[in-house]
This record gives C-alpha cells, structure tokens and sequence, in this order.
C-alpha cells in the first residue's frame, strides 16, 4: 500500500466524521473508502451497540444474508479473533491466519462458514473510540489470492478510531422516543427452528423499523432479531440491545428463552419497543466523551431529579452536582438542564452538534 493511497483513505475516513450520513449511507460510503486501500472479495459490516458489544444493523457486501447460524457461528462463540474479543484489545485489527498460527481450521467460522463460499482469508476490524466500539466488520478474499498483511492489518488498526467516531456521530443524531405513532411494544416467538411462532400485531411495525419489509411468517428474520435470539438460547439467560431504527430513533430489544419450556434454551420470546431516554444515555453520554460520574449524572438529570436529590443520591454537595452540570453542558454544547435533555432526547434544542 503506498504512501499516497493511505493518505487519501485516512482523508476520505475523515471526511464521513462530519458528514452526517444516515447508517445505510455510512455503510456505503466507508466499505467505498476501504476497497480503494485494502482489496477484498467479499465483507460483511456491522454497527455495534457499544454498551453491549452486540452486533445490530448489517451491510453485506457478496455474501449470503446473515442467518441464525451466522448468527451462532461468527459472533456467539469463543473462536478467534470475535468482536467484543478485538473491541478490547489493544490492536482493534486481526487477521485469522495469524491468529491461528497459519492453520485455519482451527476455527470454526473459518470451517463452517468461509470454507463453503470459498474465502481464504480474513481481516476482522473492531472500531473503537474514547473505549468504546461502535462498529465492527469483517473483509474476506477468496482462495487463491493472497493474505492480508500486517501492514494491511495494521492500517485497519489506524483507520478504526476514525470509522468509530463517524459510526458514534450516526448514533448521536438518533433519538429516544416512540418511532412511530401509536406503536406500541412488539412481541415475537421464536421456535427452535429459528423461525418465528407467533408474533403480536404491533410486532410488525417494529420489525419495518429495524429494515424488514419481507413476511415475517415466511422470510428469514432480520440479523438484528436473529442475533439477540441467538445469543439469549445459547447462554439461556436474558439479552439486550439497542438498535437505530429506519426513522432515525433508538428500538430497544429484549430477547429471554421462554419460561416453563423443557428445553428452555430452545425456544425465545423478543420484545421490542421505543428506547426509553435513559437505556439510550450511556450511549450519548459516550458518544460526547462524558466521564463516568459525568454520565451517572445526566441519568438522573433524565429522569427529572433536581440538584439537591442528586446529590443525595451521588453522596456528593448541590455545589459539586452544578459544578458537573457546567461541565456537561460545555461537552454536550448546551446551557441549561432543558437543553441537556432535549439534546439527548429530540435533539431540537437549536445547538450545535459535535463533531
């Protein structure tokens, strides 16, 4: 990779920071980016709930829509080189067949999943920025073309924190709040089969805002449902996640195997429903560089405490509470509490936004 195309691609990546793209978009425009600078066959990428680790919106690029094996394979097993594994790293890149010590059966992705549709390498990527993950993606080059580098790996590396920020500023322009009117929270059943049972009829209107438009009693479910199914069976126990929607506000999902089941890791039940302001905090919160106790905070400004309760509540005085306030609103680019919270909730509080 020469100097100049690096230089170009660090540019480009840089430019979708400020862009203010939708994720569909986003997608788009920075897999455009990465196929200028790092040639591959195929890719698959993902937004991140970054609280979580959770995979949600997918982009493929030459490959099969993720299924609920997808779902078990790539992203709920222990094998080499997993997102949340990469998210945590100090080097968020990782290419498989150095993970594997060059032999590539030892994973079970690589095995089950790449062997069949002919791909023959590899190179994971986590985008992580301030700590936090807020996209992930996979390149892949079918056999027999030649690995990725170390330098290709390393500069992956490099040009993640960028694509996080641009994947982070997507996530600062959604709302919490209902997306639609009169949608109340949706319920589906998922069988052993991965298909769905049953599904309550605003249950339909929650799956169009997480992009299915097929029918549901026949079509595959989307990667956002399936993933969160998945990862609730497998561990049996309850999942979370939150999601942007197509109308540009948070859905929050919620997947648990069903009570009362013999084989309880079998069968699941998912509600999904409008992010309540404070599920979505810790994420906007994150996203404008807040500290810890800066966060803990504005969670309590969301849910209408005053100054002296929260300073009950921190075990700190009124005079330390207004003295975070006034940093918070300097990060967040607003001047009052109502501002703060239209900020983090509507986003129609006439200021500016970040970067």
């Amino acid at each position: 990779m020469s100097h100049r195309a690096r230089a170009r691609a660090y540019d480009r990546v840089s430019q979708l920071e400020t862009a203010e793209l939708d994720l569909p978009a986003l997608f788009d425009a920075a897999a455009d980016v990465l196929a200028r600078v790092l040639p591959h066959d195929a890719a698959c990428w993902h937004a991140m709930d970054p609280a979580t680790l959770i995979e949600t919106s997918t982009h493929v690029e030459h490959m099969p829509p993720p299924d609920p094996r997808v779902a078990e394979i790539a992203y709920l097993s222990s094998d080499f080189n997993s997102f949340p594994e990469l998210a945590r790293r100090p080097r968020h890149s990782g290419v498989l067949s150095e993970e594997t010590g060059g032999d590539l059966r030892r994973s079970t992705r690589y095995r089950e999943l790449l062997v069949p549709v002919n791909m023959a390498a590899e190179l994971r990527v986590a985008c992580v920025v301030d700590h936090a993950s807020w996209a992930c993606f996979a390149l892949f080059r079918q056999a027999p073309a030649t690995d990725f580098t170390e330098d290709e790996r390393d500069f992956a590396h490099d040009v993640a924190a960028s694509l996080g920020r641009s994947f982070r500023a997507a996530g600062v322009r959604a709302r919490a709040g209902e997306p639609g009117v009169g949608l109340w929270p949706g319920v589906l059943l998922i069988g052993r089969d991965h298909r769905l049972e049953s599904a309550t009829p605003s249950a339909l209107g929650w799956l169009r805002q997480v992009g299915f438009l097929g029918d549901p009693g026949h079509d595959p479910l989307p990667f956002e449902v399936l993933n969160v199914a998945e990862r609730a069976r497998v561990t049996a126990g309850e999942v979370a996640a939150r999601v942007l929607g197509a109308s540009g506000r948070w859905v929050a999902l919620h997947a648990e195997p069903t009570a009362g089941d013999e084989d309880r890791a079998q069968r699941v039940a998912v509600v999904l429903q409008a992010a309540a302001p404070p599920s979505i905090a810790p994420l906007i919160c994150a996203a404008y560089g807040l500290t810890t106790r800066e966060r803990e905070l504005t969670e309590l400004v969301l849910r209408g405490f005053g100054t002296t309760e929260i300073a009950a509540r921190l075990f700190v005085s009124p005079h330390t509470v207004q003295s975070h306030l006034k940093s918070i609103f300097a990060k967040v680019g607003v001047r009052s509490r109502r501002q703060l919270v239209g900020r983090l909730v509507t986003g129609e509080d006439g200021t500016a936004r970040p970067g």
